[in-house]
């Protein structure tokens, strides 16, 4: 390598392997690499990093750097950056649908190939010179799938593009960098994958350790479920392919909101979402709250869908029922696929309460518990047996 930028390089390595092995943010791996290498005599005046996402609203990411704006983070949603006109038009899109490795374009002077829109934009920036890399983690090609693989750019602002010695200096620096980008990647995707089919809580002990068998904790708990009603009739009538988008907009009204209030979502069983708040963090205050919440979003989602039409309340859409009590919160099933879910006696409890709201016309019916801690809020329905459940239960609706 030339003995230029050699003394630089060797920073920037130190600087990207400890990088790696730390548990910094992306944007401060890269504004830390862009700084450093601007400071040692690079001329970078525009750095981007690129790459698919594995997450459920988002589906890439890019960090860019300017020596004025630092890190500008911007996610990029399912649906619309990877059909957009600014994509499709993209160095970025021809490196992941060719098998080019690298473009390269000068963007200053009356010649410049301006054969890519973002080329006009930083030439009139005052860049000069541009170099889009792919790095590949699998392959001599990108595959589609997130965790595969990163985008890099550099722009040049010095008067007459980037030195042979910049060039090679970057290329020589692009593994190490992509290394340390690919460890913030793979930490995401984990925290991503964790928290969306387990949720916050459940997701954070099984990322801190607690993934054996039988690993659990008893928690004193509000236990919230919802129920659809006539799901398999509604979905015999719309078909499967319309029934899905409409399920979908059904746990956005009730699995949403108790999310928002904090709730832990612990399973979607089939149409019926159960969900635990936790009563060391005023669960049953969240619980209430999100419980008014959701009435009124279910009746907006019942407003939204022409199948209902009929239905003016919401006691015909679904039904609600909230106990108190202790669960065991952990793992269960067999030694190689487990579930993180509530075990105990509240849990198929409340399971039996939401059968009776379709039989009393409730949208929402708690136990005896619930109802002293709430003076006022609910009023008694009678005193029903539970299937499974030993002693008979007094109920209570909405006053």
């Amino acid at each position: 390598m030339d003995e230029t930028f050699r003394p630089l390089v060797e920073e920037l390595e130190e600087f990207l392997t400890t990088a790696a092995l730390s548990a910094k943010q992306l944007a401060h791996i890269v504004d830390g690499f862009s700084a450093r290498a601007r400071a040692g005599g690079m001329s970078l005046g525009r750095v981007m990093v690129g790459y698919r996402l594995l997450n459920p609203i988002f589906n890439s990411q890019t960090v860019r750097w300017g020596p004025e704006t630092g890190c500008v983070v911007e996610l990029h949603p399912h649906g619309e950056s990877e059909t957009s006109e600014e994509f499709l038009r993209s160095p970025i899109h021809t490196l992941i649908t060719t098998d080019a490795f690298e473009i390269r374009r000068r963007v200053d002077g009356a010649n410049a190939p301006l054969d890519y829109p973002i080329l006009s934009e930083l030439g009139a920036a005052g860049l000069t010179d541009y170099l889009a890399v792919k790095v590949s983690f699998t392959s001599e090609t990108m595959p589609a799938a997130p965790g595969n693989g990163l985008i890099f750019s550099f722009a040049s602002e010095r008067p007459g593009g980037f030195l042979d010695e910049e060039i090679e200096a970057l290329g020589r620096l692009k593994r190490i960098f992509a290394l340390a980008v690919r460890s913030r990647m793979e930490t995401a995707m984990r925290e991503t994958l964790a928290t969306t089919y387990l949720g916050r809580t459940a997701g954070g002990r099984v990322l801190g350790g607690e993934i054996a068998r039988g690993e659990g904790r008893a928690v004193d708990a509000v236990i919230w479920y919802c129920d659809l009603r006539g799901s398999t009739a509604l979905c015999e009538t719309l078909g499967v392919g319309a029934y899905l988008p409409l399920l979908d907009d059904y746990f956005s009204a009730s699995a949403g909101v108790v999310d928002r209030h904090g709730g832990d979502i612990l399973d979607f069983i089939g149409d019926a979402v159960l969900a635990i708040f936790p009563q060391s963090d005023a669960g049953l205050q969240r619980a209430l709250d999100a419980t008014r919440e959701a009435q009124s979003a279910l009746a907006a989602f019942a407003a939204r869908h022409r199948v209902f039409d009929g239905r003016s309340d919401v006691a015909e859409i679904a039904g609600i029922a909230i106990d108190v009590g202790t669960v065991v919160y952990g793992n269960i099933g067999i030694e190689d696929r487990l579930t993180f879910s509530a075990i105990g006696p509240s849990v198929n409890k409340v399971a039996r309460i939401e059968r009776l709201t379709k039989t009393l016309r409730e949208t929402v019916l708690v136990t005896g518990a619930v109802a002293k801690a709430s003076p006022g809020a609910f009023r008694s329905r009678g005193t029903f047996a539970l299937e499974g459940v030993a002693d008979a239960q007094e109920l209570f609706g909405l006053a």
